[in-house]
C-alpha cells in the first residue's frame, strides 16, 4: 500500500512537472520588444467569405490604382483659431459645520449654487470649517 502511494506521488510530480514545462514553451524573442512571428489560421467556410490575399512582390511593378467614391467624412477648415490661455480665477467661501450637524445639509444647497469643497478643512471651537470654491463669474 505504501509502495503504491509512493508511485502515485512520483507519477503526479512527473506529470505536473511536464505540464509546467510544456506550458512554459511559448514564442519567445531573443530581446524584449521584438515582434513574434505572425501565425494565423484562416478558415473559410463558404464561397461568400473573404479569401486571404498575400502580395509578395508588389514593389517592382507599377503602383496599384485605387478609386475613392463618395464624400470624405473628415474635412478640415481653412481658418486658424487663435486661442489665449487665461488662468482660472476662483471665488472662495468658508462654512462652519457644528459638531453633530449633518454636513450634507450645510454643503448641499451651496453645491446647487456652484460651490465645491476644497481639500482644506480647519477645526476650531465652533466645529469644522470647510473652505469652498467656485469659478468667478
Amino acid at each position: 500500500m505504501k509502495r503504491t502511494a509512493t508511485w502515485m506521488v512520483r507519477a503526479f510530480v512527473v506529470v505536473t512537472g511536464g505540464a509546467v514545462l510544456w506550458a512554459a514553451v511559448q514564442d519567445r524573442t531573443p530581446q524584449p520588444g521584438q515582434p513574434t512571428q505572425g501565425k494565423v489560421w484562416i478558415q473559410n467556410r463558404g464561397e461568400t467569405e473573404a479569401v486571404p490575399v498575400s502580395i509578395q512582390t508588389g514593389a517592382s511593378g507599377p503602383p496599384l490604382r485605387a478609386q475613392i467614391i463618395g464624400i470624405p467624412t473628415v474635412t478640415t477648415g481653412g481658418g486658424v483659431v487663435n486661442v489665449r490661455l487665461v488662468p482660472q480665477t476662483w471665488e472662495y467661501r468658508s462654512v462652519t459645520i457644528a459638531s453633530g450637524q449633518d454636513p450634507a445639509m450645510v454643503v448641499g444647497p451651496l453645491g446647487a449654487d456652484g460651490w465645491e469643497t476644497t481639500a482644506l478643512t480647519l477645526t476650531d471651537q465652533r466645529g469644522t470649517v470647510v473652505v469652498l470654491k467656485r469659478p468667478s463669474k
